[in-house]
């Protein structure tokens, strides 16, 4: 029963029953044919019979036995017998089995007698009657037996002829279906999900299934990927944020006790501890929006894509900075056609945003910032230059890790503002770095894919 379960054993049953039926059939057919040759000869036989002779020799001399002589028995087959009927009944006979029905009208036909079966042939004697000659048709169906056990052997030595051919073929067409199951078996037991399985070579079918396979461990293989860049994230939020959170939320926890405690406590310094209370609390707020936009950008892949104008963009974001920071003085310098990016608006918006506080806070005080938008080829460039101290070269690739700043940096911050720039950046088929600025300070020039010309879809 196990055979019959596998794929290789129910072919060979199917191959093995259609054979069969086959031979079968033919078999019965053949018998037929042979059995109607048989009655045909015969009926013949009884053909050939003169009637002359038959009617003399029921007349006429007798021969051995006393009986009418029909022929020399060498020359006339056994079982043969001969009677004359008249009024419907038999008047005259030789060798009659007892029992055997008298014919009415003249023709063949098959009659029975004591189980033995004869066939007949009666014919008008003129003057006398009906003649009817008739034989036994034992030795006939003997041999019609005969023919039917022969083939009856011969279709089961052909069957399981072709029971044995049909399993060593279907072995045979089915072992690159094998090579493949104990292919996928290695994958399934090492959990390599970059592994492949070896289609070339193999039949069509088994090919277009490899294929198959493979495409579902591509996807596979990416799912878990996203799925473990996405966990990463969620560790990387939860631990950025515990560490980060604690120096914020712990001076805010202290000017709040200080006002519980001091209920008498001078208006001047009330209105300062608040004051306080509130940059800690909004410190704690922008650090959580960077973490939480660092997080759902670590899981790129999951983050929603449509055309953004990135022209449209910086002038949003630039008339957001000049209210956050009106001690600065802004320019923006942007074409009038549209820069088109297929990517994440928020991402992007967070990006800008980013650039130009951090230009703000540490370019010169009461200084200028130049934010300049241009197409390059299959690229959108954003170049936002301030007028402060710059940043040294050494620092220049190690100020993009997230919480690093620069050695000289005074003004506050999370250090989490570069670290996001590059990841929008590079989650949008670019790039960033910083360079130096035409006035003096630090210039960040960041490359963007445009949409329709190369556009990247969003990545980690």
């Amino acid at each position: 029963m196990g055979a019959l379960r596998s794929l290789r054993g129910r072919v060979a049953v199917l191959a093995t029953l259609a054979v069969a039926g086959v031979l079968l059939a033919v078999g019965a057919v053949s018998v037929a044919s042979f059995a109607r040759d048989e009655r045909d000869r015969v009926d013949d036989a009884l053909r050939a019979r003169p009637v002359a002779e038959l009617v003399g020799a029921l007349r006429g001399g007798r021969g051995p036995g006393g009986r009418p002589d029909l022929g020399p028995p060498a020359l006339r087959p056994e079982g043969e017998y001969v009677r004359l009927v008249a009024g419907g009944a038999a008047i005259a006979g030789v060798d009659v089995p007892p029992g055997l029905p008298v014919p009415e009208r003249p023709g063949l036909r098959t009659l029975s007698a004591d189980g033995t079966e004869y066939r007949s042939l009666a014919r008008v004697a003129p003057g006398l009657g009906l003649l009817e000659v008739g034989r036994d048709l034992g030795p006939s169906e003997a041999r019609v037996d005969a023919m039917r056990n022969r083939l009856l052997l011969i279709g089961l030595a052909g069957a399981g002829l072709v029971a044995a051919v049909s399993w060593w073929l279907a072995g045979l067409a089915l072992r690159p279906l094998g090579a493949l199951r104990a292919a996928a078996g290695r994958v399934s037991g090492t959990r390599d999900l970059s592994a492949r399985l070896p289609a070339e070579g193999a039949p069509a079918e088994v090919a277009g299934l490899g294929a198959s396979i493979n495409a579902m461990l591509g996807r596979l293989e990416r799912s878990a990927r996203e799925t473990e860049e996405a966990l990463q994230a969620t560790r990387r939020f939860a631990a950025d944020a515990g560490h980060e959170l604690r120096t914020p939320m712990t001076a805010l926890r202290t000017e709040l006790g200080t006002l519980r405690r001091n209920p008498g406590l001078a208006p001047e310094e009330r209105a300062r501890s608040l004051a306080a209370a509130e940059r800690d609390a909004e410190r704690a707020m922008r650090m959580l929006d960077a973490l939480q936009t660092l997080a759902r950008g670590d899981a790129g892949a999951a983050l929603p894509r449509e055309p953004v104008d990135v022209a449209a963009v910086a002038e949003a974001a630039v008339e957001g900075a000049r209210a956050r920071h009106p001690e600065v003085t802004w320019t923006l310098v942007a074409p009038e056609a549209e820069l088109a990016v297929e990517g994440w608006p928020d991402g992007l918006r967070a990006l800008v945003d980013n650039l130009l506080d951090n230009a703000a806070r540490h370019g010169r005080r009461g200084g200028s910032v130049r934010v300049e938008l241009a197409p390059a080829g299959g690229e959108v460039v954003l170049l936002v230059d301030d007028d402060g101290p710059g940043v040294p070269a050494p620092e220049r690739e190690r100020v993009f890790a997230r919480f690093a700043r620069g050695a000289a940096a005074r003004a506050p911050g999370s250090g989490l503002g570069l670290a996001l720039v590059r990841q929008q950046a590079r989650l949008h088929g670019g790039h960033a770095v910083i360079e130096d600025a035409p006035a003096g300070g630090a210039r960040v020039r960041v490359r963007l894919a445009a949409a329709g010309d190369g556009g990247a879809p969003l990545r980690s």
